[in-house]
Order: C-alpha cells, then sequence, then structure tokens
C-alpha cells in the first residue's frame, strides 16, 4: 500500500513524458527484484544438493578406507572426535593418540619382534608432525578433498596450519626442540610396554603403549588460548566459554573428525554450523571442506560465529543471561529445535522462550538436565558448565 501511495505522489508532480520513464525505471527495479529472488532461491537449491554430495562423498569414502584397513587389522581404527589414528603408506604400521585418556600407542604388524629403536623412530616422528603433515598423509581426508574439489562447485578451501598434532602432549611443551622431543620419547620407552598378538596372513601384531604427561590437555588450552580470547572480544563471549567447548567436542584433538561429517577443534558440521556461518560471514551459505576447518583460526572462527548465532539470534529473546547460555550450550550439540522440545513438547523456539522467561536459570538448567531429547545432550551441558570454571583459572 505504501509503495502505490508513494508512486501516485511522484506520478501528480511529473509530466508525461517523465512518467513514461518513470515506469519504465520502477518495471525494470522490480523486475530486477524478483529475478534475484529466483537466482537466490536457486543457489539455495543447488546448496542443498551439494550438501547431499557432501554427505555421499563422505559415506562412500569411510566406506573404502574401512575395508582397506580390514586387508590388514582385525577392526578398522580410524581417526575420530578424541582419537587421532594414523597409518603407514603399506598400512602395517599405526599410530594412536587418545586425547581422551592420555595413552599413546603403536602398533607393527610383523613376523618377528621389531626393535625398541622402532618404536622410538615412530615415537619421536609423531612427536614432531605438523597438523599440515598429518593431513598430506591422510588417505581418507585427502579423497574426500580432492572428491568434493572435483564435483562441488560452491566450496570453501584453505591451508592446513602448522602446529603440532601431539608434540606438545608428548613434551608438555608448545614448540619443543629436537632435543626435548628425544628425551621426551625415551621417558615414554622407558615407561611403556611392548604386547603380542596375533594378526591376519600368519603374522603378528607388536604393540607398544604408554601413557601421556597428565597435563596434556592444559598445554593444548594455552595454545588455543589467544584464538579463544579473539573470538570472545569479537562476539562478546566468554573466552572460557570456547575453550570448554572445545575440550567437550574435542578434547583438542586438532585432526578430530566423525561420520556426521564434523570436523576439527569445535567440530563444525558443514550442513548445520558450517551453512548458517557462512551465510551470517559471507552473506549465503558456503560449503567448508575438510581443509578449511582443519585450519585452526577457521575452525574456532566458525564455532565462535555459530554460537553467537545461537545466543544472541536463536535465543535472544531469553531475558536472563545465565539462562539463555544454558540454552545456547545445548543447542550447540543438538540444534535450537531439540532444545526448544525441553520446554514445550515442540520445536517452537518463540513458546520456549516464553516458558524460559517464566523460570529461573537453576530451573532452566534442571530442566534441560531432565528433559532433552538426548542423554549425551545432558551430559554435554554438565561437562561445559563445569569446565568453563576451569578454564577461567588459566
Amino acid at each position: 500500500m505504501k509503495k502505490v501511495i508513494f508512486s501516485i505522489f511522484l506520478l501528480s508532480s511529473l509530466t508525461y513524458a517523465e512518467v513514461d520513464e518513470f515506469t519504465k525505471f520502477k518495471n525494470e527495479y522490480f523486475k530486477g527484484i524478483e529475478q534475484e529472488k529466483k537466482a537466490f532461491a536457486e543457489y539455495k537449491k543447488q546448496i542443498e544438493e551439494e550438501f547431499k554430495l557432501y554427505k555421499k562423498i563422505v559415506n562412500e569414502e569411510f566406506k573404502k578406507y574401512k575395508e582397506e584397513i580390514l586387508k590388514y587389522w582385525d577392526k578398522p581404527e580410524i581417526t575420530n572426535k578424541k582419537t587421532y589414528v594414523e597409518y603407514s603408506k603399506d598400512f602395517k604400521t599405526k599410530k594412536v593418540v587418545n586425547f581422551e585418556t592420555g595413552e599413546i600407542k603403536v602398533e607393527i604388524i610383523s613376523d618377528k619382534k621389531p626393535d625398541i629403536t622402532t618404536f622410538g623412530k615412530e615415537l619421536f616422528s609423531l612427536a614432531t608432525e605438523t597438523k599440515k603433515e598429518a593431513f598430506k598423509k591422510d588417505k581418507l581426508t585427502q579423497n574426500i578433498e580432492k572428491k568434493l574439489k572435483q564435483k562441488v562447485k560452491h566450496i570453501k578451501t584453505s591451508n592446513v596450519n602448522d602446529s603440532l598434532v601431539a608434540g606438545d602432549l608428548i613434551t608438555g611443551e608448545k614448540n619443543p626442540t629436537p632435543e626435548k622431543v628425544k628425551k621426551s620419547v625415551i621417558s615414554l620407552l622407558k615407561s611403556g610396554k611392548i604386547e603380542k598378538r596375533k594378526a591376519k596372513n600368519g603374522k603378528y601384531i607388536f604393540s607398544f603403549k604408554a601413557k601421556l604427561p597428565p597435563r596434556r590437555i592444559l598445554v593444548k588450552a594455552k595454545y588455543y588460548k589467544p584464538l579463544a580470547e579473539k573470538h570472545a572480544r569479537k562476539y562478546k563471549l566468554r573466552p572460557e566459554l570456547i575453550l570448554a567447548i572445545i575440550h567437550t567436542e574435542s578434547t583438542f584433538n586438532p585432526m578430530a573428525r566423525s561420520y556426521v561429517p564434523a570436523y576439527g577443534l569445535m567440530q563444525i558440521v558443514p550442513q548445520t554450523a558450517g551453512k548458517d556461518t557462512t551465510k551470517y560471514l559471507y552473506g549465503k551459505p558456503i560449503l567448508l571442506s575438510p581443509s578449511y576447518l582443519y585450519n585452526d583460526k577457521n575452525n574456532i572462527l566458525i564455532g565462535s560465529t555459530y554460537f553467537y548465532l545461537l545466543y544472541y539470534r536463536y535465543w535472544r529473546g531469553i531475558k536472563d543471561p545465565v539462562s539463555r547460555l544454558y540454552c545456547a550450550i545445548a543447542s550447540y550439540n543438538t540444534g535450537a529445535g531439540n532444545v526448544a522440545r525441553a520446554f514445550t513438547g515442540t520445536t517452537s523456539i518463540k513458546r520456549a522462550v516464553r516458558v524460559i522467561n517464566r523460570m529461573s536459570p537453576s530451573e532452566v538448567y534442571f530442566t534441560l538436565k531432565r528433559k532433552l531429547p538426548y542423554k549425551e545432550t545432558r551430559i554435554y551441558l554438565e561437562k561445559v558448565v563445569k569446565r568453563m570454571r576451569i578454564y577461567q583459572q588459566i
């Protein structure tokens, strides 16, 4: 109605020739808007199809990789959220770092027991390995990245940075010298033990296991603290919140991944967090490749941006900041719709906000602990809240 009144007002003050020109301009203007809407709708359709293709590529490559591992090993041990796993080119040597339990393991398939120095060399290699090197060696991720570049048009890639994968855990230092690495490896060799079990093809698996230093996670947290502080300032968040989420998502495993798929420190899922944040950051949703999300700066940027959207946009109607924080933390794990369901039985955020605003923060927390649809999210919320208190101290 306002557009019509505005047009009539303008027309009343123009000559016939000017009216004709104005009409042409108006028609072209609104035609352009319709074309933009149509183009964006087509873009969104393409992106949705590419998200499906992304998932298909990941599933296919995971399946192939598992089958390849099973030719040599009794079970397919693959890098996940809390564990980093690396195989040699011939798949006869496997190195494993469990970031959660603090166990490090080197396994070798052989018909005779390897010398202790062989295990030492593998541990030294692991302790000096950077993320960039690990990414290049990772056959599964390389295949996924390659296929995405070939088949997906709207994909954002990046360079993987040179930070250590596990060397800081092994030595207790962010940038250890070769001498420090050597001493730490010798210490591991002395504290660990070698076990033997049968392998396929009549050979044996010789397994070396040892425990990493107990303060390993603190070393990682201090390394990532400057990035957490940077994005906390940008988005009016708390750095201890970002560190607590990283700890809970990946236990600071920089090569973390899952079948979802999700990648990196803050376990970014391209189809959910990646979709929302790229639309906010770049004006339209874009697919994020493994190489983009294995870059620490990118990963923490996307994770922090997603939390900002959850806290300041999805749940902006919640008046109490603590209640809003609890809902945003749970949403990071399970989505805002599932959090709303805990309060109303529906996915309506508006309805949930009305209920939440009649509750105290403690009532909100315990409602989430009792009624969130998934046990994983109930545990997740509790862990993040507790770990925030810990990371206030570093």
